[in-house]
């Protein structure tokens, strides 16, 4: 099939052939639909060129994530299928809830191992050797003009 830029030109070389007058409403009306058109497809070629652009920049990005993620992570088959490799995540999940987190206290320094499943999130860590938390809560300022 004819790219629309091609369907359009053609359109128009008809129109011109026919020798249609700009002074007849019913050619005037042909013609402005025929300007109508040309302009459209032109755009529709520009945004296809801009799409095919944007997909050339994603995949660049696409495989500059996978080798990051094959050096933050290590290579790992690339299996796209849904559970017939075994199901591996659930002994990899359990794996990190027994992994140790170290923690340098802000205050004193001391470093403290902290198991991951240890952690709760609505609670700072306490250092055991100068007994401060290790992150500090930050208060947000409430608006006086409300």
């Amino acid at each position: 099939m004819a790219s629309i830029t091609d369907r359009t030109a053609y359109l128009r070389g008809l129109a011109d052939g026919m020798k249609l007058d700009k002074e007849q409403n019913e050619h005037k009306l042909l013609l402005e639909m025929l300007e109508v058109m040309d302009e459209m497809a032109h755009q529709l070629s520009d945004v296809d060129s801009d799409v095919e652009e944007l997909q050339e920049y994603v995949d660049d990005i696409d495989n500059d994530l996978s080798d990051m993620e094959d050096v933050l992570f290590g290579e790992e088959d690339d299996c796209d299928c849904d559970g017939c490799c075994g199901d591996d995540d659930d002994e990899d999940e359990d794996g990190d809830e027994d992994e140790e987190l170290s923690f340098d206290c802000p205050n004193c320094g001391h470093t403290v191992m902290v198991k991951a499943s240890d952690i709760d999130f609505d609670e700072s860590p306490v250092c055991e050797k100068c007994g401060q938390p290790f992150f500090i809560e930050v208060e947000e300022e409430k608006d006086d003009k409300e």
